[in-house]
């Protein structure tokens, strides 16, 4: 008689600490999901921090770039105009021209890769903050799966007390 009661109290205790079990889990994996969430957002912050950082440096290095073709063209004049060759001259022309040219596509090439590394942050910023969504939809599901265990070891310890309890009534005597 004793040892039917030993056993239904077991069961229902065993049915609490399921219970109290699946809360706990659910709560540390949706603490878990919030910490790599907010994880993912700070790196999002600091994405688009590096993309303005690489929109600023390119636009500074682009100003260097085109005084240094600044420079070079004015080194060009004065050795042409030092030659005592005429500087109109059509082939004289033709140089200081073409070192413009190519200053213009070097200044360029330099605004373009600043504009792709700063492209590159900006989708990198994007998936972290993709992520940090994805993670805080993950804290919120594990919270509720938390629940629904919590749930079902109370409905399973409730049906599994309820048998042992039927089995154990009638051998008391009781009815």
């Amino acid at each position: 008689m004793a040892a039917g009661g030993v056993g239904l109290g077991l069961s229902g205790l065993s049915t609490v600490m399921g219970m109290v079990g699946g809360i706990t889990q659910g709560q540390a994996a949706g603490r878990q999901a919030e910490y790599t969430a907010q994880v993912a957002r700070n790196n999002q912050i600091i994405a688009q921090q590096n993309a303005e950082y690489a929109s600023q440096a390119g636009e500074t290095q682009a100003q260097a770039q085109d005084l240094k073709n600044r420079a070079q063209q004015g080194s060009i004049a004065a050795s042409q105009s030092a030659s005592g060759l005429s500087f109109d001259s059509p082939s004289l022309v033709d140089v200081r021209e073409g070192a413009a040219q190519i200053g213009r596509l070097d200044t360029a090439n330099v605004a373009q890769n600043a504009a792709l590394r700063a492209r590159a942050y900006e989708a990198q910023a994007a998936d972290y903050g993709a992520q940090a969504g994805l993670q805080t939809a993950a804290a919120s599901d594990a919270r509720r799966a938390g629940t629904m265990s919590a749930f079902g070891s109370l409905l399973s310890g409730g049906a599994s007390f309820a048998d042992k309890w039927n089995r154990y009534m009638p051998s008391t005597g009781a009815v």
